[in-house]
């Protein structure tokens, strides 16, 4: 069942993590099993995001959260943002479209 990971944040430094990110995706090229992405700003809360991973299912998931890499980019994540992660997670019920 395909599984969806929702991560809320608050920072004042998107342009350390987006290169932060880079740097875990060259690292993880060819191992990550994330399938997309989706990197949401919140237009009435500033500084606000919200991102949106998507996997095959919640044991890819798993798996990308215990690579050596997915550790560092989230202890980078931690230096870098003002009230901590909020995170939810989904199975999919339905897709259309």
């Amino acid at each position: 069942m395909a599984f969806v990971q929702v991560m809320t944040y608050k920072t004042e430094h998107r342009a350390e993590m987006d290169a932060a990110l880079q740097r875990w995706l060259e690292d993880t090229q060819d191992v990550r099993r994330a399938r997309r992405r989706l990197l949401l700003r919140d237009r009435n809360a500033e500084d606000s995001y919200m991102e949106v991973v998507f996997f095959d299912s919640y044991e890819d998931a798993m798996h990308n959260s215990r690579l050596p890499a997915t550790t560092m980019l989230s202890q980078q994540f931690e230096r870098l943002i003002s009230d901590g992660f909020h995170f939810r997670d989904f199975d999919v019920a339905d897709e259309e479209l």
